[in-house]
């Protein structure tokens, strides 16, 4: 049995933030900030939901950074030693 890969959609997403990044490497938020800020506009109900596993599938590569306020939320941010990496990647996209 053939295992599947990540989802178009996913892939959409993630290759969304991490352009998002490479271009403001210092920037920081929630998935909702995200959605906000950071991604084209879109349905961000339909969307939040991509969003976070595009986020938890880029946390599991090492590309991003997830840190949990005293709130319970969580704040996402580039992993700025692997700014390289991260380039290439998007290049083999």
């Amino acid at each position: 049995m053939k295992e599947e890969g990540p989802s178009e959609s996913l892939m959409a997403e993630a290759r969304e933030i991490l352009s998002y990044l490479i271009e403001h490497p210092d920037a920081k938020d929630t998935v909702d900030g995200i959605l906000r800020w950071w991604l084209t506009k879109g349905n961000s109900e339909i969307r939040k939901g991509e969003v976070e596993e595009a986020l938890d599938f880029l946390v599991a590569k090492g590309f991003l950074i997830e840190r949990e306020t005293s709130d319970l939320k969580k704040i996402y941010g580039v992993e700025r030693e692997r700014l390289g990496e991260i380039e290439t990647y998007l290049k083999d996209l």
